[in-house]
């Protein structure tokens, strides 16, 4: 499965939020690759100080983008792909790559109007490619008292998209898992609100996903054990 963090401008979280579902992912048992298309890099380089078992490519092209996502589609259980700012003819082909497309918008004006581009992009990927991939809205840094958060929870259903039930808040402990090269779902006590507040959304973007994925990851497990006690028996 393809999951991909995206939208037409940056500084809304989408590195953020693309390093911590691939470390969340891995750490349910999965095998889980990244690819990084921001310019900027910073999803691929934090990653690899957060887990080094997970496969990590950068990509400057769509042909880059093409090629990677398929080989790393075969030999991983989910590709998370981290989209520049922008939606250009790279993003353009992550989405018509991805399984699901993710759209982070923070608490802004600019945030506001970035949508509407999306959607008209998210659009163009379902007409070429089977009604793929599958689009959700997050709320991300959204604060409770902050008016701007409160408008847009409210505005979210009317923008085009699918809205994630799972809102992330503005808290200082993100910024201190990537000083420290580590996600918050690994900073036990002092984080557990924010990373159950993570694997809420994580699970509800999967939707059912997840379930079917322990069952694979169970069965490949007792089959390895069957054959590890057969091994015994000889």
């Amino acid at each position: 499965m393809m999951i991909v963090f995206a939208n037409t401008k940056g500084g809304v979280g989408k590195s953020t939020l693309a390093v911590h579902m691939a470390a969340w992912l891995f750490d349910q048992g999965a095998t889980v690759a990244l690819i990084d298309c921001d310019k900027q890099r910073s999803s691929s380089q934090w990653m690899a100080e957060a887990e080094p078992e997970i496969t990590v490519a950068t990509a400057n092209t769509p042909e880059d983008v093409a090629v990677m996502a398929q080989g790393l589609c075969e030999n991983h259980d989910f590709v998370v792909g981290d989209g520049p700012g922008g939606l250009d003819d790279l993003s353009r082909t992550l989405l018509i790559l991805a399984d699901l497309a993710v759209f982070p918008i923070s608490p802004s004006i600019l945030d506001l109007r970035s949508v509407s581009q999306a959607t008209s992009v998210l659009k163009y990927a379902h007409s070429i490619n089977a009604g793929r991939p599958e689009g959700r809205l997050v709320l991300n840094r959204m604060r409770k008292r902050e008016k701007i958060s409160r408008e847009l929870q409210e505005a979210a259903p009317e923008l085009g998209l699918a809205v994630a039930k799972g809102v992330v808040r503005d808290l200082q402990v993100y910024r201190d898992a990537a000083q420290q090269g580590t996600v918050i779902t690994r900073m036990k006590s002092r984080a557990r609100d924010a990373a159950s507040e993570l694997a809420t959304l994580f699970t509800e973007l999967l939707d059912g996903t997840q379930i079917l994925f322990v069952s694979r990851r169970t069965d490949r497990k007792v089959g390895e054990e069957l054959r590890h006690d057969a091994e015994a028996i000889a």
